[in-house]
Protein backbone atom coordinates (compact mmCIF):
# COMPACT_ATOMS: atom_id res chain seq x y z
CA UNK A 1 0.00 0.00 0.00
CA UNK A 2 1.63 3.37 -0.84
CA UNK A 3 0.51 7.03 0.44
CA UNK A 4 1.47 10.32 -1.20
CA UNK A 5 1.85 13.26 0.33
CA UNK A 6 2.57 16.89 -0.66
CA UNK A 7 4.11 18.91 2.16
CA UNK A 8 6.12 22.04 1.87
CA UNK A 9 9.82 22.91 3.38
CA UNK A 10 11.99 25.89 2.61
CA UNK A 11 15.44 25.33 1.50
CA UNK A 12 16.83 25.73 4.88
CA UNK A 13 14.33 23.52 6.76
CA UNK A 14 16.78 20.37 5.91
CA UNK A 15 16.62 19.08 8.85
CA UNK A 16 12.81 19.39 9.50
CA UNK A 17 12.33 17.42 6.77
CA UNK A 18 14.55 14.46 7.67
CA UNK A 19 13.39 14.20 11.12
CA UNK A 20 9.28 14.05 9.46
CA UNK A 21 10.79 11.39 6.59
CA UNK A 22 12.33 9.57 9.60
CA UNK A 23 9.32 10.04 11.82
CA UNK A 24 6.81 8.62 8.84
CA UNK A 25 9.94 5.40 8.70
CA UNK A 26 9.58 5.20 12.31
CA UNK A 27 5.33 5.44 12.05
CA UNK A 28 6.01 2.38 9.36
CA UNK A 29 6.00 4.59 6.02
CA UNK A 30 8.83 4.27 4.21
CA UNK A 31 9.95 6.90 1.37
CA UNK A 32 10.14 5.53 -1.96
CA UNK A 33 9.93 8.24 -4.25
CA UNK A 34 10.22 12.29 -3.76
CA UNK A 35 9.54 15.28 -6.46
CA UNK A 36 8.94 18.72 -5.29
CA UNK A 37 6.39 18.92 -2.45
CA UNK A 38 6.52 15.25 -2.99
CA UNK A 39 6.85 11.99 -0.97
CA UNK A 40 5.08 9.06 -2.22
CA UNK A 41 5.28 6.15 1.13
CA UNK A 42 4.81 2.62 1.16
CA UNK A 43 3.57 0.65 4.19
CA UNK A 44 6.37 -1.35 5.44
CA UNK A 45 7.87 -2.47 9.12
CA UNK A 46 8.36 0.54 11.24
CA UNK A 47 11.86 1.87 12.10
CA UNK A 48 13.03 -0.60 8.89
CA UNK A 49 14.91 2.57 7.48
CA UNK A 50 16.36 5.51 8.32
CA UNK A 51 16.77 8.52 5.85
CA UNK A 52 19.17 11.66 5.16
CA UNK A 53 18.85 14.46 2.93
CA UNK A 54 21.81 15.85 1.11
CA UNK A 55 22.68 18.59 -0.77
CA UNK A 56 24.99 17.60 -3.81
CA UNK A 57 27.55 19.76 -4.52
CA UNK A 58 27.01 19.61 -8.63
CA UNK A 59 24.27 18.65 -10.48
CA UNK A 60 23.06 15.06 -10.38
CA UNK A 61 24.83 14.13 -13.77
CA UNK A 62 27.99 15.94 -13.54
CA UNK A 63 30.86 12.99 -12.90
CA UNK A 64 31.43 14.21 -9.17
CA UNK A 65 27.36 13.76 -8.13
CA UNK A 66 27.68 10.11 -9.88
CA UNK A 67 31.34 9.08 -8.00
CA UNK A 68 29.51 10.29 -4.71
CA UNK A 69 26.33 8.50 -5.39
CA UNK A 70 28.34 4.77 -6.46
CA UNK A 71 30.28 5.42 -3.02
CA UNK A 72 27.36 5.62 -1.00
CA UNK A 73 25.89 2.56 -2.90
CA UNK A 74 29.02 0.20 -2.19
CA UNK A 75 28.21 1.36 1.65
CA UNK A 76 24.81 -0.19 1.60
CA UNK A 77 23.25 3.55 1.32
CA UNK A 78 20.59 3.75 -1.53
CA UNK A 79 19.10 6.41 -3.30
CA UNK A 80 15.05 7.10 -2.54
CA UNK A 81 14.85 9.94 -4.87
CA UNK A 82 16.11 13.76 -5.92
CA UNK A 83 14.41 17.03 -6.30
CA UNK A 84 17.10 19.76 -7.73
CA UNK A 85 20.16 18.98 -6.38
CA UNK A 86 18.71 17.20 -3.02
CA UNK A 87 19.00 14.09 -2.69
CA UNK A 88 17.09 11.67 -0.17
CA UNK A 89 18.92 8.42 0.83
CA UNK A 90 18.24 5.56 2.96
CA UNK A 91 19.94 2.47 4.65
CA UNK A 92 18.35 -0.64 6.69
CA UNK A 93 18.35 1.12 10.75
CA UNK A 94 20.18 -1.97 11.82
CA UNK A 95 23.26 -1.80 9.46
CA UNK A 96 23.11 1.90 8.96
CA UNK A 97 25.96 3.99 8.37
CA UNK A 98 24.67 7.42 8.86
CA UNK A 99 26.34 9.17 11.67
CA UNK A 100 23.31 9.00 14.44
CA UNK A 101 24.90 11.86 16.83
CA UNK A 102 25.22 15.72 16.91
CA UNK A 103 26.77 16.56 13.49
CA UNK A 104 28.30 19.47 13.79
CA UNK A 105 30.27 19.48 10.21
CA UNK A 106 27.32 18.00 8.51
CA UNK A 107 25.33 20.75 9.18
CA UNK A 108 27.72 23.30 8.86
CA UNK A 109 28.52 22.12 5.37
CA UNK A 110 24.64 21.81 4.27
CA UNK A 111 24.29 25.25 5.11
CA UNK A 112 27.50 26.73 3.84
CA UNK A 113 25.87 25.12 0.57
CA UNK A 114 22.39 27.13 1.28
CA UNK A 115 24.54 30.76 1.48
CA UNK A 116 26.13 29.65 -1.70
CA UNK A 117 23.22 29.09 -3.28
CA UNK A 118 21.17 32.12 -2.18
CA UNK A 119 24.44 34.36 -2.67
CA UNK A 120 24.34 33.40 -6.70
CA UNK A 121 20.65 33.66 -6.85
CA UNK A 122 21.22 37.35 -5.30
CA UNK A 123 24.19 38.21 -7.40
CA UNK A 124 22.13 37.00 -10.46
CA UNK A 125 18.88 39.35 -9.49
CA UNK A 126 21.65 42.38 -9.34
CA UNK A 127 23.33 41.37 -12.06
CA UNK A 128 19.75 41.23 -14.12
CA UNK A 129 19.11 44.63 -12.74
CA UNK A 130 22.50 46.55 -13.46
CA UNK A 131 21.26 44.99 -17.30
CA UNK A 132 18.04 46.83 -17.10
CA UNK A 133 19.65 49.92 -15.95
CA UNK A 134 22.08 50.10 -19.17
CA UNK A 135 19.33 48.80 -20.80
CA UNK A 136 17.26 52.17 -20.59
CA UNK A 137 20.42 54.24 -20.66
CA UNK A 138 20.87 53.40 -23.93
CA UNK A 139 17.21 53.53 -25.09
CA UNK A 140 17.30 56.98 -23.70
CA UNK A 141 19.71 57.20 -27.04
CA UNK A 142 16.77 56.25 -29.50
CA UNK A 143 14.31 58.69 -30.80
CA UNK A 144 10.77 57.73 -29.01
CA UNK A 145 8.77 54.96 -31.04
CA UNK A 146 6.56 52.21 -29.73
CA UNK A 147 9.15 49.09 -29.61
CA UNK A 148 11.70 51.65 -27.72
CA UNK A 149 8.86 52.59 -25.02
CA UNK A 150 7.97 49.16 -24.77
CA UNK A 151 11.81 48.09 -24.08
CA UNK A 152 12.09 50.84 -21.67
CA UNK A 153 9.17 49.76 -20.06
CA UNK A 154 9.93 46.39 -19.54
CA UNK A 155 13.46 46.93 -18.12
CA UNK A 156 12.03 49.53 -15.51
CA UNK A 157 9.36 46.82 -15.01
CA UNK A 158 11.84 43.55 -14.75
CA UNK A 159 14.13 45.91 -12.67
CA UNK A 160 11.60 46.72 -10.06
CA UNK A 161 10.51 43.17 -9.88
CA UNK A 162 14.09 42.43 -9.36
CA UNK A 163 14.48 44.47 -6.52
CA UNK A 164 11.72 43.75 -5.03
CA UNK A 165 12.71 39.86 -4.63
CA UNK A 166 16.04 40.60 -3.45
CA UNK A 167 13.75 43.15 -0.83
CA UNK A 168 11.17 39.49 -0.08
CA UNK A 169 14.22 37.23 0.21
CA UNK A 170 16.33 39.42 2.53
CA UNK A 171 14.70 37.87 5.67
CA UNK A 172 15.83 34.34 4.17
CA UNK A 173 19.87 35.37 3.59
CA UNK A 174 20.12 36.88 6.90
CA UNK A 175 18.59 33.54 8.17
CA UNK A 176 21.32 31.25 6.56
CA UNK A 177 24.16 33.62 7.50
CA UNK A 178 23.00 33.47 11.03
CA UNK A 179 22.51 29.95 10.84
CA UNK A 180 26.00 29.90 9.30
CA UNK A 181 27.18 31.89 11.96
CA UNK A 182 25.76 29.41 15.08
CA UNK A 183 26.89 26.42 13.35
CA UNK A 184 30.59 27.71 13.32
CA UNK A 185 30.13 28.92 16.71
CA UNK A 186 29.19 25.01 17.61
CA UNK A 187 32.17 23.77 15.76
CA UNK A 188 34.71 25.70 18.07
CA UNK A 189 32.76 25.69 21.62
CA UNK A 190 32.82 21.91 21.10
CA UNK A 191 34.94 20.11 23.70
Amino acid sequence: MTKTVRKLFFLWEYEKEEEWINQMAREGWMLIRTGFRKYVFEKGTPEEYTYRVELLDKGMNSKESNSYLIFLKDTGIELVGECNNWVYLRCKTAECRFDPGDRPLYNLTHLLKLQEFFNTLRNLFVTCIAACIVGILILEHFAPNPVVDFSKGFCTGFSMTMAFAILLATPFFRRINNKVKVAIKEMYTRE
